[in-house]
């Protein structure tokens, strides 16, 4: 059992204690409190005998004492009091410290020299001459020790935060000789700069798994009766369990984006899982979170936990240190699911959809930029560039104001329109991204004729058709491909220049590749070929070239068609079948891809195969109640344009050494498997001869048991009519050129 990642959580007895010490505080202040109520009169008792004894004893001394005449009062209390400090003394209120919203105008200057009262006020000549030229400077402050020398630091006060953000950044590492180089920062900064950071867990190598000398991949699988999480590694003859937990996560699990971390979802909040033994690395924790959302490069995370009256519905945190960046409340102006906040290409920015247009964020400050929103009227959504910090979006129709869609590059405060097309009748768009970033593929629904109410509109005479923009090519190009029936689904070719759509109803589907040209230079998409097959999507290859054409089960059909295809010659590699299908994945290399069947789709038969890209079965398996399958993701590759042509380029070196090595993998492993079918065999070799010595040893007592009658001869008569039937197998079959 792995340890339980909110067990020691003792936030409830915190707040309990909390609780206890707010009730001890509001008895102390409350005057209706019994207690209080005892020490009060018990107080006013002892006061009242205190009085008693004063006045006794002030009695006795006057009666000693002769009568004084008072002095006289020449005080005025009362002149002055309608005037103002300022204008009673002036030069010395002018000169008082004055509030402000930040310490942001007051820098602490740190490496200064160390030197005693002697020399202290030619240090603050020279230092003054230093900041002099950056503003006024009003008040400046040296610590000295128990001896009378400065520290080495100072704090100085300047008229303005513009003033003192200047001073740092002009002398910060300013050398003021060869001892002393000064290092700079403001003071609204000491309390970032001084916070000691928690200490750290050892988490072991995180990347472990990427030095698998095979390159072999990790996928999961979780079935829900019992709740179970296994991991396999995917090695050549057959998957291995490296790990097999029960209850590992209460609802489901999310792989990060480059594949450090395995997500646990809990009733308290999430746990991250790492390293070669999967141990917890970190913790979230957030009640009741049912969605979370990566930033593209692992630094942040989003935790999504959408209950009423939550005013920490959206929480940002920091992966690495584990705090809590900034929270949102619910917004009920845009949708709630793992996709609320999408993220830059970097981590720079994310953004969300507001009722007045796009509120997009700094990871620096995590305020909005300019702090205020991009008004875009009546937006309907948008997407981030996937390689640059451009984001695409489309606004709706509203009145006589046709819906436009636009393409935005973020220029440091500014979003400035690089290209946008105005359509007409519309009612839908798709923002669509290729991987690499070098299309940006919309899908636009538009009607002939509309008709019904405002708040429920009916179309009739749909017409689809793509806009296509080449976002690599000077002023960004614009296609359009017109498409005469109804699409069920597309998709663009990861690496690549294809595009796969499929048109028709139900499984009367027409499968259509086209090649997206150099924009206005060719001036039309050039559809490359159009198969006839039931399908409902496609699904390529991480690299490109290769697509799986696959039908899902909807409605009445099971679906479970799977199609390989090579999109370089268009041919049909393999045809397979999966009935029931409920999605098909690649691994992220591109070498096998996974079909399954999870509990969400059919009451029976859950299961998974891999398949080669080819359309070639490898594994199978079943698992009861099957609900999650998904492959572990791998960064980014390491290797420049220029190295992976290089590679390519060497392909006939590499491959006898690969094939090489592949067939070591295989031999090892049926070496392993014929070395365990020996020892079985063995095994029940002497088992048998064991019982065929007990049975002859008790062979009278069995006679004597059924009235002198031999039962074992019987037995021998049958095993004497058994034939023996040769079945054939054909392995494979080989092409040979005849030659007579």
């Amino acid at each position: 059992m792995p340890e339980q990642p909110f067990d020691n959580d003792s936030t409830g007895g915190e707040q309990q204690q909390q609780q206890q010490h707010a009730d001890q505080s509001n008895n102390e202040f409350d005057d209706n409190s019994p207690a209080n109520n005892n020490e009060q009169s018990g107080d006013e008792e002892e006061e009242e005998d205190d009085d008693d004894d004063e006045n006794q004893t002030k009695g006795d001394e006057d009666e000693g004492k002769e009568e004084v005449e008072p002095t006289p009062d020449f005080s005025d209390e009362d002149y002055g009091a309608d005037f103002p400090d300022d204008v009673l003394c002036p030069e010395l209120m002018a000169e008082r410290p004055k509030e402000h919203e930040s310490l942001n105008n007051i820098i602490v200057v740190d490496n200064l020299p160390k030197v005693d009262q002697v020399k202290l006020e030619k240090l603050k000549a020279v230092i003054s001459k230093v900041y002099s030229k950056f503003g006024v400077c009003r008040n400046e402050y040296y610590p000295l020790d128990e001896e009378g020398k400065t520290k080495g630091y100072g704090f100085f006060e300047f008229q303005n935060e513009q003033m003192a953000i200047e001073a740092v950044k002009q002398t910060d590492g300013y050398r003021l000789d060869k001892n002393h180089t000064f290092s700079v920062n403001l003071m609204s900064d000491f309390d970032r700069l001084t916070q000691v950071p928690p200490e750290p867990i050892d988490t072991g190598n995180l990347f472990s798994w990427l030095a698998e000398p095979d390159a072999v991949d990790q996928f999961a699988v979780q079935s829900d009766d019992p709740k179970k999480t296994t991991i396999y590694s995917n090695a050549l003859s057959q998957p291995i369990v490296l790990e097999d937990r029960n209850k590992w996560t209460e609802n489901n699990f999310v792989w990060s984006p480059k594949g450090t971390y395995l997500a646990s979802f809990h009733e308290q909040g999430i746990a991250f899982w790492g390293g070669k033994e999967f141990r917890q690395v970190q913790r979230f924790a957030h009640r009741g979170v049912n969605y979370i959302d990566f930033s593209p490069g692992e630094r942040y995370l989003v935790t999504i936990s959408p209950r009423p009256n939550n005013p920490e519905a959206f929480i940002i945190w920091d992966i690495i240190t584990g705090q809590k960046k900034r929270s949102f409340p619910l917004d009920q102006h845009s949708s709630q699911g793992p996709s609320y906040f999408k993220w830059s290409f970097q981590d720079q920015y994310f953004a969300k959809q507001g009722p007045d247009g796009i509120y997009m964020y700094d990871r620096e400050s995590f305020q909005l930029v300019d702090k205020k929103p991009f008004k875009i009227p009546s937006l309907a959504d948008f997407q981030w560039s996937p390689t640059d910090n451009r984001l695409a979006y489309w606004t709706a129709e509203d009145g006589n104001v046709p819906a436009r869609l636009v393409l935005a590059e973020v220029n440091g405060v500014r979003l400035e329109e690089v290209r946008s097309k105005t359509l007409f009748n519309v009612i839908d768009c798709k923002l669509c991204w290729q991987k690499r970033g070098d299309y940006l593929v919309v899908k636009v629904d538009r009607y002939t004729k509309k008709s019904g109410e405002k708040n429920n509109p009916k179309y009739s005479g749909l017409i689809y058709n793509f806009e296509i923009f080449h976002m690599r090519e000077k002023n960004v190009p614009l296609d359009t491909l017109e498409v005469k029936e109804m699409i069920q689904s597309f998709a663009i070719e990861p690496v690549g220049h294809k595009l796969v759509v499929i048109t028709g109803e139900n499984l009367r589907t027409n499968v259509t590749f086209y090649k997206m040209g150099q924009g206005q230079k060719s001036g039309k998409i050039e559809p490359l070929k159009v198969m006839t097959q039931p399908v409902t999507t496609s699904i390529w290859a991480p690299n490109g070239q290769y697509v799986v054409l696959a039908a899902m089960k909807t409605g009445q059909s099971a679906g479970g068609q799977l199609i390989f295809v090579d999109a370089n010659d268009m041919s049909i590699m393999s045809k397979q079948e999966h009935p029931d299908l409920s999605d098909v994945e690649w691994d992220p290399t591109g070498r096998y891809v996974t079909s399954y069947v999870t509990l969400w789709n059919a009451k029976r038969d859950h299961s998974f195969k891999i398949w080669t890209f080819q359309g070639n079965l490898v594994f199978e398996k079943s698992v009861e109640r099957l609900v999650a399958f998904h492959w572990r993701p791998r960064p980014p590759s390491l290797l420049t344009e220029d190295m992976i042509r290089e590679v390519r380029r060497n392909r006939t070196v590499w491959t006898p050494k690969l094939d090489q090595r592949d067939r070591i993998l295989r031999t090892g492993e049926s070496a392993k498997q014929q070395e365990q079918r020996r020892k079985q065999l063995d095994e029940f070799q002497r088992l048998k001869e064991k019982n065929v010595k007990r049975l002859a040893i008790q062979k009278q007592q069995r006679a004597q048991l059924r009235g002198g009658v031999d039962t074992d001869s019987l037995f021998e008569q049958q095993a004497s009519n058994v034939g023996e039937e040769v079945v054939e197998f054909l392995i494979k079959t080989e092409e040979v050129e005849y030659k007579p």
